[in-house]
């Protein structure tokens, strides 16, 4: 993924996200109810707002689903083994 071409901003709309990852928007909406790392959160006016975090997350799933070709429990599987990895890292760099 060229993160070149992701715009410098904080939040994404929910049509940003489809148009950045070419991911249909009800697949978008499967995933948000399948994957806990796709979290949005609503605005003030009700529209779904993404962070960096939700993005690079629809990627993964993405590429994990699409690319590798694996099936939903494993794809979950994978993204909280590494989720955990990047914590434990973080707790330990912070321990130094």
């Amino acid at each position: 993924m060229d993160m070149s071409l992701i715009p410098n901003k904080s939040t994404f709309t929910f049509n940003e996200v489809c148009s950045l990852t070419s991911v249909k928007p009800y697949v978008l909406r499967f995933w948000e109810s399948e994957f806990s790392q796709i979290d949005p959160v609503n605005s003030d006016g009700g529209n779904k707002l993404y962070d960096l975090t939700d993005l690079m997350a629809v990627f993964k799933v993405k590429k994990l689903l699409f690319d590798e070709k694996l099936s939903i429990p494993k794809a979950k599987q994978i993204l909280v083994e590494e989720g955990i990895e990047m914590i434990e890292s973080i707790d330990n760099d912070s321990e130094r």
